[in-house]
């Protein structure tokens, strides 16, 4: 083996050079947090390559609408795209352009002419109404809105390179349908296990059609196109505890599994003890689903939950009412808790449906099945009880029905029933 010798250098002569500054790194894009984790990186790699179709299932609490904000943002500005979002209620579209504005994204959102403009806080958002609605004339640009305003608006003027749908399971597939006439790409964005869409129309037709125009537009997508989709799934939750997640993960997501990222947080009674994250309250009902003992109960469960006290990674402080919500299945049934709690107006009190995309530190959760006697379609749908079982964050309270447990063993065989039957066996515990 020949060694090549190592020339040796005569003594540098002369000044010395000034060290060479270090170089300053460019700023931090506003919306840059989207790359941090691989999973949401995925989500901004897929749309900008241009797939024409990407699907993201998310389970409760997963940041959905912070990866719309996040992608939109990073699309306009960086990439000079036009984005719609598609937002499935007025607040939902207010809550996006709120946080678009707090990522320094001049969004721009759609809010009928009559109506008070919503508060965007002091970000770049702005509101706009009417036929006003363009995008800049040079760049990229947001603009967000209602799926039911995006239908009634004229593809040409607003058409863009990018639509994201939000609560995407939320919407039809015939909403999509018409949406499509504004984009060559579409990203929907969403969690497969919430209520479906309110539709008051016949189906019957597309009973077995797993395309049918009244279908949640994600799942009749991929069963239309399923080759041309591109799927990326969110995996965490930072809003479920681990009770929580273990609960309701095989109950309504078999196909989804997720993990609990949430920061340890706690509620404590004022004599020391620890709340479990999920506790059960058995009442006997015999007046049916609106028996005063039931909403009554989940009054009195309220109340309890203001004497306690949330301990998180801040520290610890009291409960207010700001931080509790009641949910139950019927509209009669909120309305009678509200009325209980009429001196607690902070308490947020409604129904699955309208509680839908919320969270609170505490919740009170009247069961679906609570008064009945015969498990119906209503009663047992999982998507209601999926939303009732997933608005908090440190503690849930439900109240059951001691005669549902039988209600339950004496139905028909169904896989709703069944769900039902383990849930409430977990919860009984």
């Amino acid at each position: 083996m020949r060694t090549i010798p190592t020339p040796t250098l005569p003594p540098a002569s002369g000044p010395a050079l000034p060290a060479r500054p270090a170089p300053t790194p460019p700023p931090r894009h506003s919306a840059a947090a989207i790359l941090d984790d691989p999973i949401t990186a995925g989500v901004l790699h897929s749309a900008w390559s241009g797939d024409p179709a990407v699907v993201v299932p998310s389970p409760p609490g997963a940041g959905k609408t912070r990866l719309v904000a996040l992608l939109a943002a990073t699309l306009a500005g960086r990439a000079d795209l036009r984005v719609g979002i598609a937002a499935q209620t007025r607040d939902q579209a207010a809550e996006i352009a709120r946080r678009l504005g707090a990522l320094d994204c001049p969004a721009r959102l759609v809010w009928p002419a009559k109506h008070a403009h919503p508060d965007l806080g002091p970000g770049a958002a702005s509101v706009v109404a009417g036929r006003s609605v363009r995008y800049p004339t040079s760049g990229g640009g947001v603009i967000v809105a209602t799926t039911a305003r995006w239908t009634y608006t004229d593809p040409q003027t607003l058409a863009c390179d990018v639509l994201i749908v939000d609560e995407a399971w939320q919407a039809t597939y015939a909403d999509l349908g018409a949406l499509g006439a504004f984009a060559p790409q579409v990203v929907c964005v969403g969690d497969p296990g919430q209520i479906d869409p309110v539709v008051t129309g016949q189906t019957r037709r597309w009973a077995d059609s797993p395309t049918g125009p009244h279908i949640p537009a994600p799942a009749a997508l991929l069963a239309a196109h399923r080759e041309a989709v591109s799927v990326v799934t969110l995996r965490h939750t930072w809003r479920l505890g681990p009770d929580t997640t273990a609960l309701i993960q095989p109950a309504f997501y078999p196909d989804l599994p997720f993990t609990s990222r949430r920061p340890p947080e706690h509620l404590t009674t004022a004599t020391g003890a620890r709340l479990p994250e999920i506790a059960a309250q058995v009442v006997t009902a015999a007046a049916g689903p609106g028996d005063p003992a039931l909403t009554g109960a989940c009054a009195d469960a309220a109340r309890a939950l203001l004497t306690t006290t949330l301990t998180t990674d801040d520290g610890t402080r009291p409960v207010t009412p700001a931080d509790l919500a009641v949910v139950a299945s019927h509209v009669s049934q909120a309305a009678a808790v509200r009325a209980l709690l009429a001196d607690l107006p902070d308490v947020l009190v409604g129904t699955a449906n309208q509680l839908q995309g919320m969270e609170r530190t505490a919740a009170v959760v009247l069961h679906p099945l609570a008064g009945y006697r015969d498990p119906n379609a209503f009663a047992t749908a999982l998507g209601r009880a999926c939303v009732m079982l997933s608005r908090h964050r440190a503690h849930l309270t439900v109240v059951t029905d001691a005669a549902t447990p039988a209600v339950l063993r004496t139905a028909e065989p169904d896989p709703a029933v069944a769900a039902h039957r383990t849930l409430l066996d977990a919860l009984l515990a």
